[in-house]
């Protein structure tokens, strides 16, 4: 077999063995070495100042210091059920003067509470979320078991985008 004729048939698999070769080192400049360090990411910015928002006949509003989210009120509408006659309807549950804990360093700040509302007790979870360039999120959930007196079982839960300034 003449020279040119094998030197025709080993091209093509050095081309295959030479796009294996920049492939492998197109992956290895992509990946990271483990000696850098991790790229510094901010905290979410949680700025001093009162926040609030209204919606119908719904609200919450809150006050942040010191990424401190204290002052928490809110009214929601909850959904009840009465066992006895099986009734559905609607009640009205707010809570004032509640702390909302420290936001951590995602912008993440949540509390569960315990609290008194036109003689029912419930409990439920406080949660705000500072974001980078989304806005300031804030989320209450209510939780009002029945018991012998009131056989009404009540829930609610309320999410809203706050504003900061006045209530809006």
């Amino acid at each position: 077999m003449p020279l040119s004729k094998r030197f025709l048939e080993l091209v093509p698999l050095a081309l295959l063995g030479l796009l294996l070769a920049a492939i492998a080192v197109a992956t290895a400049a992509a990946q990271p070495a483990s000696s850098e360090r991790p790229r510094y990411v901010r905290p979410a910015p949680a700025l001093d100042g009162r926040y609030g928002k209204v919606r119908g006949d719904e609200l919450i509003g809150f006050k942040v210091e010191d990424r401190k989210v204290t002052g928490f009120f809110f009214n929601l509408r909850m959904e009840c059920h009465n066992s006895e006659t099986g009734e559905d309807y609607v009640r009205y549950f707010d809570g004032h003067n509640l702390n909302g804990g420290r936001a951590n360093f995602s912008g993440h700040a949540q509390r569960e509470y315990d609290a008194e509302s036109n003689l029912r007790q419930g409990s439920g979870l406080i949660e705000v979320d500072f974001t980078r360039g989304r806005g300031v999120f804030a989320s209450v959930s209510v939780v009002a078991p029945g018991d012998i007196d009131t056989p009404e079982d009540c829930n609610g839960f309320l999410a809203m985008k706050m504003r900061r300034g006045p209530l809006s």
